[in-house]
């Protein structure tokens, strides 16, 4: 058996970089406005899991990205980010800066910002569907 865990709720499967530098912080990704999650354990995470707060991918075993559709880029920055430099890391973000090429993550720790994780999160109310894999080698 595989067990598919599908989103409810549009934007519910989240892509996530954390950057760190001194005491500012930027998180920035991908937001998928729809996707599934497969894996070959049966989900016993729906005991504790809060529909508000979600989970993240890691910590539902076997787990892994099935499908996304839809991704939206977006980046949040901490309080303390002056506007200046929250404008030119967007750009760097998105692409448009014309000081800066190259994949974001790179520039970012160019510019001394410190990576510290990636994860994939889902929220929000999940349906859980079990596929029959001896149905799959039909197809």
């Amino acid at each position: 058996m595989i067990y598919q865990i599908i989103p409810l709720e549009l934007g519910s499967i989240v892509d996530r970089e954390v950057f760190q530098k001194d005491n500012l912080e930027i998180k920035c990704g991908m937001v998928y406005k729809l996707g599934s999650i497969v894996t070959k354990h049966k989900p016993s995470f729906l005991k504790y899991y809060r529909p508000e707060i979600g989970i993240c991918i890691e910590d539902i075993e076997g787990a892994s990205i099935s499908e996304t559709y839809n991704g939206e880029k977006v980046i949040y920055f901490s309080q303390n980010v002056p506007e200046a430099l929250e404008q030119e890391l967007t750009d760097i973000f998105y692409g448009i800066s014309r000081k800066f090429s190259g994949p974001y993550q790179d520039v970012f720790q160019d510019l001394q910002w410190q990576f510290l994780k990636s994860e994939t999160f889902i929220f929000g109310q999940l349906e859980i569907k079990e596929i029959d894999t001896s149905q799959l080698s039909y197809r």
